[in-house]
This record gives C-alpha cells, structure tokens and sequence, in this order.
C-alpha cells in the first residue's frame, strides 16, 4: 500500500493558501567559518537517504476518492532546496531576524519535497546559520527533531556516510492510484477502531476513555462556536520574527521553587509577553481571556516516523495577575484543572474521526475550514524538548537554536519554545502588519522570566542556612 496522508497531515495542506503558509522550522546559528556552499550540499546528500519524505512529493488522487500519497520527485533536486544568502553588515540580532522573518514568509512550492534550507553568512563575529523550512503536512516538532539529529553529529568530527545512490521510485499510474484508495477506504476505518481499543486493556478503562473523549471534544466544540477574540483577526501574507533566550536550569530552580512543571513556568513567561503588549496598547486587561492552544506530542518513544501525531489542550493565559510568581501559581492550577478534563485528547478525537468520511467530503471540508475565519483559540504555544548535548555540522558547533511556528487562520501571534544544551529559546511569530509591536511582546517575556530568576534569588536569601 502507498505511504497516505493522514488527515491531520492533510489539514495543514488544506489550509495553505495565501497569507497563510503552513511550515514549521527555525534558525541555527553555528560558530564559523561558514562551509562552502557545495560541502554544504554534499554532506545534505549523504544524510537525505535516513529521510526519504525529504525527496518525496505529494500526488494527489482522482476525483478525490483518496487521501493525497507521498511519491518519490523523479525530477528532485537538492540545489533548488539548499539556497544560499547573507545578512547586511553588522550581521547581529535585528538584521538576521530581518532576514528570517521574509525568508520564512515565503511560501514553499507544493509540487515538490516541502522543505527548504539556506545558509547565511555575514554574521556578527564570523557566525554562520541555517534557516530550515518544513512544510507541517510532512512533519511535526518531534519528527523534525529526529531529522535535524540526521543532519547534526554529537561531535566535532562527525561521522563517514557515503554519497547518496538514490533513484527515485516512478510514481502510481491513475488505476494504481484508484485501485489503492478503494482498497484504503474499506480498510482504514476500521485501522481507527482497532487503534482505539489497543489503548484500552478492560470494558471499565474503555468506558472511562470514551467519556473523557466525549468531554473533550464537547469543551472544544464550544470554543469553536466563540469567534470574538482581543488579539485575533485577519493576517496578510507576511511575518515579523523575534526570540528571547532564556536559562534552562533557571526555570528548573522557579519550577522546583514555587511548584508547577517547566512547561507552566514558560506558559507564565507566555503569558507576561501578552500582558506586557496588551498594557502597551491600553487595552484593560482585567475582564479579558487569552486562550492559548498547546499542542500535546502523541508519538511513542522511539517512533521517528514522519506525519503528525499530536493533540491540544487548552489553558486560559492568567494575564490579569501582575506578579510573576503569583501568575505561575496561576497557571499550575489552570493547568493541573487542564489535564484532568478530557482535553489532551481532543485534536485526537476530532481529527480521527475524519478516517470515517468519505476522503473527497473530507478534502471540500478542510477547504472550507481554511477559508471560514472561526477561530477556536487567540494563540498557540508549543514547547518541544532538544538535545542537551551540543551538536555539531561539519564540524562546526550548534550555538544557538530558536524554532519558527506558523499562524493559524485569525491568529496573529503564536510561540514555540525548545530547549537546547542548556538554554531555551522562545521563537515568536507574529503578523508583519497589526504586530509592529512585536518587540515588546518579546520585552514582556525577558521581563518575566528575569522576575522569577530575582524571585528565585529571594526564596534561597531568606531560607535558613
């Protein structure tokens, strides 16, 4: 059978369109000096064969009677996915998100692998970087990181893998594509229950589960009939991108020191961009209500396949609560509340249930979904764990690593967060035209996680010796 989409992979391409490009990816800053463009491309040629999806492209099938399938690109070229650019002098912090921010506001060409990566040069104190684009129909924040560890070494001298002697697969003819779609059709729906009942051991857990997805899907369903939002609206077509590093080991000591989990310590951090922003622009923050949607990793340990495997819960953003310690206590209980409704499972439930639908009403409905501006939620706010250990590329070590998330339709700023050798790094994407002010969002979030690393500092001061 042909490698499908599924049809949360397909969501994310149906609602690609103008405005709205649907990739994931981010920055990587490396010491220098920066390789040659073509060392570059071979080492990318060498690692490419460990991920296939990467010289794959989708086809779709007739009439619309099955999901798209994933076919080798028979005319694939990394040249025309490896680009090559430079940041204006002095290269520092303000010119390359510059670049970044246009660079990953480009739309990636659909007929072809969904990726992208350039090499820019020209950063302050003889840096280099890469900015990688990956098309979320292809690849969720855990799979990316298997593929960025294919790509990376844990030491400087890497290891030998030999050039690539891929040939490409030629592709399903029409009867081909019809025959296994059919096929797929029959067989699928029941693939989902068979999925449902393996996570169940007894009649009793089986009940159990089916109600907290009845209640979480009920919780999301109302958010979905709310379209008023203070932060939401129309998006155009470009992108500012900003970052703010932080200490890991600092939010491990306000976690261990005031409670919570790491997560909720960033949720509060989060949280303080969006109250410093909102009290920039005037707007009386005690009666209103940020929802942040947070995407929750349903992959197995050691799954590394591609596609997305995730689900959402929701939490609203404690923006009224001026202390940042107090905020966190806020969050943790938000949270802890969170967890035990049902939500974690929503995305799950909702999406799943599309292997029922007949693929082309599912196809006209995703179509009508990306152009209905109903929006569930004001933000999105994704954390992904990374390595610890430093990663090299061509012998050059990975000094910082900052990740891009895309908007989604009436979403005008989203984060995502990932922890890498010791820091952590908050990317913030936001739309180009009504957040101009996207600098003091990113000041709000400094500010908070510096108001608990000094709150931290208090608690050690008045404990006894």
């Amino acid at each position: 059978m042909p490698d499908r989409l599924s049809p949360l992979d397909q969501t994310f391409l149906l609602l690609e369109r103008d405005g709205q490009p649907m990739h994931i990816g981010g920055l990587m800053v490396f010491e220098g000096p920066a390789p040659k463009y073509e060392d570059l491309c071979a080492h990318l040629d060498s690692r490419l064969d460990q991920v296939p999806r990467y010289r794959q492209r989708i086809q779709s099938v007739p009439l619309n009677i099955g999901q798209p399938i994933w076919v080798d690109d028979e005319n694939f070229e990394l040249e025309f996915h490896v680009r090559h650019t430079a940041v204006p002098k002095p290269g520092k912090s303000a010119q390359l998100q510059r670049l970044a921010g246009r660079l990953l506001s480009q739309r990636l060409d659909l007929d072809r692998p969904l990726w992208e990566i350039w090499l820019v040069e020209g950063l302050a104190k003889g840096r280099w970087a890469l900015i990688n684009k990956a098309h979320h129909a292809m690849i969720d924040g855990l799979s990316g990181h298997d593929i960025m560890e294919v790509i990376l070494d844990p030491d400087p001298e890497g290891r030998d893998t030999p050039p690539s002697s891929w040939a490409p697969e030629p592709a399903p003819g029409t009867v081909g594509l019809v025959t296994d779609a059919v096929v797929d059709s029959v067989l699928r729906p029941g693939e989902h229950l068979t999925r449902i009942v393996s996570r169940v051991s007894n009649p009793r857990e089986f009940a159990e589960h089916m109600a907290v997805r009845a209640v979480g899907s009920t919780s999301v369903g109302s958010r979905l009939l709310s379209t008023e939002t203070t932060l939401g609206g129309t998006i155009g077509q470009h992108r500012r991108w900003g970052w703010v590093e932080g200490d890991l080991d600092t939010i491990k000591a306000v976690k261990n020191a005031f409670g919570g989990t790491v997560n909720d310590v960033i949720l509060t951090a989060v949280t303080g961009g969006f109250r410093e922003l909102l009290a920039s622009r005037g707007i009386d923050m005690r009666p209103l209500q940020i929802q942040s949607m947070i995407p929750v990793s349903m992959r197995m340990p050691g799954d590394s396949t591609g596609g997305n495997q995730v689900s959402a819960m929701f939490a609203q953003l404690p923006i009224g609560v001026e202390d940042p310690v107090e905020r966190l206590h806020a969050m943790t209980r938000q949270m802890d509340r969170v967890k035990k409704s049902g939500t974690p499972l929503t995305v799950d439930s909702i999406i799943g249930l599309a292997d029922f639908v007949p693929p082309m009403l599912f196809a006209t409905a995703g179509r009508v979904a990306a152009n209905v501006n109903l929006r569930a939620f004001d933000t999105v706010t994704t954390n992904v764990p990374g390595p610890q250990v430093p990663l090299y590329l061509l012998g050059k070590e990975l000094q910082t690593l900052v990740p891009f998330v895309p908007l989604g339709p009436g979403v005008r700023i989203s984060t995502a967060i990932v922890s890498y050798n010791g820091t952590i790094n908050f990317g913030v994407t936001a739309d180009y035209d009504s957040v101009r002010d996207l600098p003091v969002f990113l000041d709000g979030v400094r500010k908070t996680l510096d108001g608990l690393r000094r709150a931290v500092l208090a608690e050690i001061a008045r404990r006894p010796d």
